[in-house]
């Protein structure tokens, strides 16, 4: 994944905590390896080279593949992890893996009971399995604490700005405070978020993933129905949602909706979001506005 992982705990035991941060690293580590395509013997990248075979896979590769089917019928198509095949051929290339196309709508294909899948386009999950770590780590902390009877403290964990934080805030007795990244000027916070509640938040943003392909300025976040780079007029997005694993999904599908579409996309789903447009302006869902508690000043409402 590639993020640092960071986490913080308000609690009154530091009982077994070596164990409970091997257990964390490990957890991260395994992700990784099962779902990276930038990693040869990656399971992903074992299954992209299968495709069309019934395959037998691990939990987590079936858990990622579960959840993208279903973020991708319920984005209608916009969250779509088969943009493996637009990335590589704009130039962000991971492991070798054959060539394909978007295959028809059965794409995916499984057997629950057996953990089995068979594959039809090749996949990429992309900020989905760092959100799935962020999920399966905060339960991992909650089910440490519950075994050896100590009540869950408040905790935040955060990777590479995907974050979930459960119970009151540490320190700040007013709520969470998460600083959202600058869309433009790399470290400088671009608005300040407050959360009283438990949340999880993640930002869809292009400011780190450019590159230029045959004279041409081209980012990752690809909008399925045209298969280029999308969101026009968009600079960063960010979605809070009770899970890490849906405010990855919508942030990545409000994106694509653009300068013009993105507000009535977000109003009508009732989503908890924020975002910069290129034009210096921020917006704000109807919902989401008892949250932001400061905003940079080069930026106009």
């Amino acid at each position: 994944m590639a993020s640092p992982v960071q986490w913080l705990i308000d609690a009154d035991t530091f009982e077994g905590i070596e164990r409970l941060e091997k257990d964390l690293r490990a957890l991260f580590e395994t992700v990784e390896r099962r779902l990276s395509r930038f990693q040869e013997d990656s399971e992903a990248v074992w299954l992209n080279r299968n495709l069309g075979q019934w395959m037998s896979v691990s939990d987590v590769l079936y858990a990622a593949l579960a959840l993208s089917h279903r973020a991708w019928r319920l984005t209608g198509g916009l969250f779509d992890p088969r943009i493996i095949t637009d990335l590589e051929r704009l130039g962000y290339v991971g492991v070798e893996i054959p060539q394909g196309a978007y295959a028809k709508a059965q794409w995916l294909e499984r057997r629950p009971r057996s953990r089995q899948v068979r594959l039809n386009a090749p996949v990429d999950f992309g900020g989905i399995g760092k959100s799935l770590a962020v999920y399966w780590g905060a339960r991992l902390i909650t089910r440490y604490f519950m075994a050896i009877h100590q009540p869950v403290p408040p905790m935040l964990l955060n990777a590479g700005g995907d974050m979930q934080m459960l119970g009151a805030s540490v320190p700040e007795p007013m709520g969470w405070q998460v600083g959202v990244e600058h869309p433009v000027v790399p470290n400088q916070i671009g608005m300040v978020l407050t959360f009283p509640v438990s949340m999880a938040v993640c930002t869809s943003s292009i400011r780190i993933h450019q590159w230029s392909h045959h004279g041409k300025r081209v980012h990752h976040l690809i909008n399925p129905l045209t298969h280029e780079p999308g969101g026009e007029g968009i600079l960063s997005v960010t979605v809070a949602h009770h899970r890490p694993t849906w405010a990855e999904v919508w942030s990545k599908a409000l994106f694509l909706q653009g300068a013009t579409g993105i507000a009535d996309f977000a109003h009508k789903r009732r989503l908890y979001a924020w975002w910069f447009t290129d034009d210096g302006k921020v917006g704000v869902t109807h919902d989401a506005w008892r949250y932001l508690t400061w905003l940079h000043p080069a930026f106009m409402i």
